[in-house]
């Protein structure tokens, strides 16, 4: 090679080109404070948990999301309060971003820092500092994971409210996201379990809300005065970071028993009132309604096989678990339940697990696989690949419109194809909340990553699907994290579908400013235009 030494070349090829500065006129990030920032660390931290280098950093660029890629320029991994407390400092001092990062199983590319910046990995606060078996509730650091939690309490005959995600995920991290749960309709969304925790400020302040801030026990009311562990609702790592939480834990029963009513009726209307007639007996500890595509995810090792199997099976699926003190209990529980639904939905069967097994013909399925799911275990099963989030909340009624008009608006946005899961198959989830009063309903849409075409068409595609169809409810939550410069302010998009969003967005612009002055913390848009100078998800 004319005048480079061939070796040479395909070293430089090998190198990833990472940015280093993401804004033209930005004050944050700036490469002469991020080196002095790294300096500073190192010290604070110790050499062996910060790093800069790029072959650490290209672990974090990614997620399970389809957000692309971005490097942070900086990891850090705290050991303790301490160790948090001072990364905010120093990100305070120089204006480097911090992006809280639990286990990093996110599934809307929020672990993705859009300006680099620093990346805290809260993974090597991984104690269990307590499990009270008498007062049924545990104090753990964030980077404990469900699956590790989850084993210790089975131990003592207790439980906590496991979600849909992985058996990796962070407690806390996916607490903070609200925590998607069947059981929610009995015992609330995962931040209803908060007893209390510990809390680093964006400035390095350390706050303790809950009982423990004025030294009584973890098992009693907080108070007196005001409650304020509803500072981090919903915040998702835009207000600080936590550092220790302390939540409830529930009875595990003796006895479970899954009881799976089934329609092949084309009338969604009947939905709504099974799920509601269940939730209002308030004997069942999980509750929640699926399609068959969710059948081929959770039963089938492969995406073939998954596509194979969902024909087979009718298309919509209520599934309750009751649970008690014996066998008789639960039998007990379910024949009401079989009950209260015919009552309300006469079209709807229930599935005889033995049949099951002959259609398979014993290869596909797992029955046992498939009640551990819905019983002790968190969620990590799913067919390889990514997939788009959509997810919303409203009266149970209304979920139903919504749901169908999500449809009919994907065929119309995206269209389809013969891919194993077409563009345009979505795969609806209802969630009750509250005894009924309220539902969760989420979209899951699959994409072929290695195809851009097909996932920009698709992403874009589902997004203009919900709008349209979540503009006819009341309250809906969807993708869109960040929006570009030359965009409306955020509340005047987002009042396309909260039209009382824009008053919120507002007084959550106005509080950040009172507690992260510099905009450091998971920084998404300037406080000043409420609009983001770089396109994320």
């Amino acid at each position: 090679m004319k005048g480079k030494d061939l070796q040479q070349d395909l070293r430089e090829r090998k190198i990833i080109k990472v940015p280093v500065k993401h804004e033209i006129d930005g004050t944050h990030d700036l490469p002469e404070n991020l080196e002095k920032a790294y300096r500073e660390l190192q010290e604070a931290l110790g050499e062996e948990w910060v790093s800069n280098d790029i072959n650490i950093t290209v672990a974090y660029a990614r997620d399970q999301s389809v957000v692309p890629m971005n490097h942070p320029h900086i990891v850090a991994l705290p050991g303790s309060t301490e160790d948090v407390a001072a990364i905010m400092k120093i990100a305070n001092k120089y204006l480097i971003d911090v992006t809280p990062y639990g286990t990093g199983l996110n599934t809307l590319g929020m672990t993705i820092p859009p300006y680099g910046g620093i990346l805290c990995d809260l993974r090597r606060m991984d104690e269990i500092v307590e499990i009270d078996e008498e007062n049924m509730f545990c104090t753990i650091g964030p980077g404990v994971t469900f699956a590790q939690l989850q084993t210790e309490t089975l131990k003592r005959g207790l439980r906590l409210i496991n979600p849909s995600t992985s058996a990796n995920a962070s407690v806390v991290s996916n607490i903070m996201m609200g925590n998607i749960s069947t059981l929610a309709n009995k015992y609330g969304v995962g931040l209803d379990h908060i007893i209390g925790y510990e809390f680093v400020l964006p400035e390095g302040q350390v706050m303790v809300c809950g009982p423990a801030a004025y030294g009584a026990d973890n098992a009693h009311m907080p108070g007196p005065g005001p409650d304020v562990r509803a500072f981090i609702r919903g915040s998702m790592g835009t207000m600080g970071i936590v550092t220790e939480m302390t939540l409830r834990l529930y009875p595990n029963p003796n006895e479970t028993k899954l009881t799976v009513p089934i329609s092949d009726s084309e009338n969604w209307e009947s939905i709504a009132p099974a799920l509601k007639a269940i939730s209002q007996r308030n004997i069942v500890i999980e509750n929640a309604y699926f399609q068959n595509t969710y059948m081929g995810i959770f039963l089938a090792e492969t995406n073939a096989e998954s596509a194979k199997l969902i024909p087979m099976f009718p298309r919509h699926y209520v599934v309750p678990v009751t649970g008690g003190y014996s066998a008789l209990e639960t039998e007990i529980k379910c024949k009401v339940c079989e009950e209260d639904i015919l009552a309300v939905a006469p079209e709807f069967e229930f599935m005889d697990w033995e049949v099951v097994e002959d259609i398979s013909e014993g290869r596909i399925l797992g029955v046992d696989k498939f009640t551990k799911f819905f019983r002790e275990s968190v969620r990590v099963q799913r067919v390889k690949g990514s997939f788009f989030v959509g997810f919303g909340l409203d009266h149970l009624d209304n979920l139903v419109n919504i749901n169908n008009d999500m449809m009919r608006a994907m065929t119309s946005q995206v269209g389809t194809d013969d891919n194993v899961f077409s563009a345009d198959m979505i795969a609806s989830y209802f969630q009750p909340y509250d005894m009924g009063r309220l539902g969760f309903i989420e979209f899951d849409i699959f994409i072929d990553q290695s195809n851009p075409e097909d996932s920009l068409r698709t992403i874009s595609g589902t997004l203009a699907a919900m709008a349209a169809s979540f503009r006819n409810g009341s309250g809906a939550c969807f993708g869109v994290w960040a929006l570009v410069e030359g965009a409306g302010p955020l509340h005047d998009l987002i009042g396309l579908v909260f039209p009382q969003a824009g008053t919120y967005v507002d007084t959550y612009r106005d509080m950040k400013m009172i507690y992260d002055p510099n905009n450091i913390c998971m920084r998404r848009f300037d406080y000043d235009t409420l609009r983001m100078k770089k396109a994320a998800l």
